[in-house]
C-alpha cells in the first residue's frame, strides 16, 4: 500500500496535478483519487478554482498560476511572457519550488501544453485522457501533432478501461506506455438505505448529468414517454443537471406530455446528488456518442454512485460503460440511441420489482472489488514511483 501516512512530508514523492481548472462539478473522478493519496502529496497546479468547499484537499496543495489583472501573479507571468521572453517560466518556477518529482496532466491538450515544461525541468510526465481529448473531431485535429510528441516523449498515459486503450493505441500512442487505472470512489462514502420493494406505489428514476447530447437524456425520455403509454406504472424521474440543451429537453418533455412524470432539480452539490441517489429506485443514464465524435471516452462517474448505493442502471453499450455495469448482472444495457431497447429494459424492471435486490447487490460487489478507490489509488501511487526511479535511471531524454 505504500509507504506508511506517518512519514515525513520530505520523504514523499511530490506529484504535481496540472488541470485548467480545480475543479468542476463533472469531475469528481479526479477528485476522488487526488483526496485519496496517502503516500503520494498532490500538488494540483492549476488557473483557476471552483467548488472548494465540495472538493477540498487537505493532504495536499492547491495552486494558482493565473491571477487577476494587476494582481502578482499578473504581473510575474507577464514579467517572465513579456520580459524574460519565457512563456513557460511561471509554470517552471512554480513547480521547481515545490520540488515536483512526477508531473500529471489531466487531459491530453493539458499534456501538450505542459510537455515542454516536463522537457526543461527533466521531469517524467503522465498524461490522462478521459474521453473528449481523445473522441472529438475537432479536438483531435487540433491537437494530432501535438499528440505525436507527447506519445513519444511522454513517460506513462492512463485510460479508464479497454476501449480508451484502443482508441489511445490506435491514434499512435505506444501500447507498453498505455496503463489502465480504473475509474474509482470511496466505497465508505456511500452509506446503504434499507431498500424495499414497494408494491402499488410510485417508482423513482434518478438521471444525473450535463444537458448535453453525450449524455443520452433524450433517450431515456422517449423510452420513458412508451412506458407512461403503457401504463404499467406510476414513476418519476429525477433530473440533476444544466446545460445548452436544457430548453430543448423541456420542450420535448412538454411535446410528450410527460411534464407530471419529470422533476427538474437543477444543479446540485455532491452531497445532494448523493442524498437523491439514496432514494431513487432506478438509475437511468444512457450515453451516447455525439455528432461531433463526442463520447464519454471511458464510463461516468455517477453509474459507479449508483451501483454503490446498490440501485440497478440503466444505460447503453457505449464507451467503457459495459467494462463498469456488467449486462444482465447489475445494469440492463441497450445499443445507444436505441429508444426500443430502453423501453423494453425499462418494462422488464418494472414487471420484476423482485430483481432490483440482486442486480443491486451485484452491482455493489463489482464496485467493492474493482472500483473501490483505496484500492486503486495505490496502483497509481506505484506507477508514479515506478515513473520517477525510471525516469532517474535514464536522463538522458531531449525534445
Amino acid at each position: 500500500m505504500g509507504a506508511p501516512f506517518h512519514q515525513t512530508e520530505a520523504k514523499m514523492l511530490k506529484v504535481a496535478h496540472i488541470l485548467n481548472s480545480y475543479l468542476s462539478q463533472s469531475e469528481t473522478f479526479i477528485w476522488q483519487y487526488l483526496s485519496a493519496f496517502k503516500s503520494i502529496k498532490p500538488i494540483v497546479i492549476t488557473n483557476s478554482t471552483q467548488n472548494l468547499e465540495q472538493f477540498p484537499l487537505t493532504n495536499g496543495r492547491i495552486i494558482l498560476k493565473k491571477g487577476k489583472r494587476y494582481s502578482k501573479l499578473w504581473f510575474l507571468d507577464n514579467f517572465f511572457r513579456r520580459i524574460l521572453k519565457d512563456p513557460y517560466g511561471l509554470e517552471k518556477r512554480i513547480i521547481a519550488k515545490n520540488d515536483i518529482d512526477v508531473i500529471h496532466a489531466h487531459f491530453g491538450p493539458v499534456g501538450c501544453k505542459i510537455l515542454p515544461i516536463a522537457a526543461k525541468l527533466n521531469l517524467p510526465l503522465l498524461t490522462t485522457f478521459y474521453g473528449y481529448d481523445l473522441s472529438i473531431s475537432d479536438i483531435v485535429e487540433r491537437h494530432f501533432t501535438e499528440y505525436q510528441q507527447l506519445f513519444k516523449y511522454g513517460s506513462a498515459f492512463l485510460v479508464e478501461g479497454p476501449h480508451m486503450r484502443v482508441r489511445l493505441k490506435a491514434y499512435g500512442c505506444p501500447d507498453t506506455k498505455i496503463h489502465v487505472q480504473r475509474i474509482a470512489i470511496n466505497i465508505d462514502n456511500y452509506h446503504l438505505a434499507k431498500r424495499k420493494v414497494r408494491k402499488n406505489s410510485r417508482v423513482n428514476f434518478l438521471f444525473v448529468g450535463r444537458f448535453i447530447e453525450k449524455k443520452g437524456l433524450e433517450y431515456a425520455l422517449r423510452a420513458l414517454s412508451n412506458i407512461r403509454n403503457e401504463n404499467i406504472c406510476d414513476f418519476q424521474i429525477r433530473i440533476i443537471g444544466f446545460g445548452v440543451l436544457e430548453n430543448y429537453l423541456k420542450n420535448m418533455v412538454n411535446d410528450l406530455n410527460l411534464e407530471e412524470n419529470v422533476v427538474w432539480l437543477g444543479m446540485k452539490a455532491h452531497t445532494e446528488v448523493l442524498k437523491e441517489l439514496r432514494s431513487c429506485d432506478i438509475f437511468i443514464h444512457p450515453s451516447v456518442t455525439a455528432r461531433n465524435g463526442d463520447s464519454e471516452g471511458g464510463a461516468p462517474t455517477i453509474i459507479l454512485e449508483a451501483q454503490a448505493n446498490k440501485i440497478p442502471v440503466i444505460s447503453s453499450f457505449h464507451a467503457d460503460i459495459p467494462y463498469i455495469a456488467i449486462n444482465r448482472k447489475a445494469a440492463l444495457l441497450a445499443n445507444e440511441r436505441d429508444v426500443e431497447g430502453l423501453t423494453d429494459n425499462i418494462r422488464y424492471l418494472l414487471k420484476r420489482p423482485e430483481t432490483w435486490k440482486t442486480m443491486g447487490s451485484y452491482g455493489r460487489s463489482h464496485i467493492e472489488k474493482y472500483h473501490n478507490v483505496t484500492k486503486e489509488v495505490s496502483k497509481l501511487e506505484m506507477t508514479y514511483k515506478r515513473c520517477s526511479e525510471l525516469y532517474k535511471g535514464n536522463s538522458k531524454r531531449t525534445t
